[in-house]
């Protein structure tokens, strides 16, 4: 089931950074949205998608990869339900992803938390 989730999240990860929203589609459950706990803000795919589309089509996609610092991953008992968190040493944000399995691993939620971590 790991590395499923894996392919999935590599395939969907690629896809961000390649400006390919037609296979992110495929990688995000249909009420997929994104978080900004920070802001307040949320954002849906549909949104999303075109934001993605239009900065392609004139050249300026440019996402920039964060330095990860860890990753964990949390799975339901049912193995199912996945909650990834994800640690960024810039600033110590962190992201949290949630997935679900239902015959293939999809994405519903990404979250940029509000809390960052603490220093040690």
């Amino acid at each position: 089931m790991n590395y499923l989730l894996e392919q999935s999240r590599d395939a969907w990860i690629n896809a961000f950074f390649t400006g390919n929203y037609e296979v992110l589609a495929q990688y995000e459950d249909e009420n997929f949205k994104v978080i900004y706990e920070q802001d307040g803000r949320i954002e849906t795919n549909s949104v999303r998608y075109e934001r993605i589309a239009h900065a392609v089509q004139n050249g300026v996609w440019k996402p920039r990869n964060p330095d990860v610092e860890f990753e964990e991953f949390e799975y339901n008992n049912d193995l199912n339900q996945c909650t990834v968190l994800i640690g960024l040493e810039q600033g110590k944000t962190m992201i949290q992803e949630n997935w679900i399995f239902d015959g293939r691993w999809k994405i519903t939620e990404l979250r940029f938390l509000k809390k960052k971590l603490e220093e040690s």
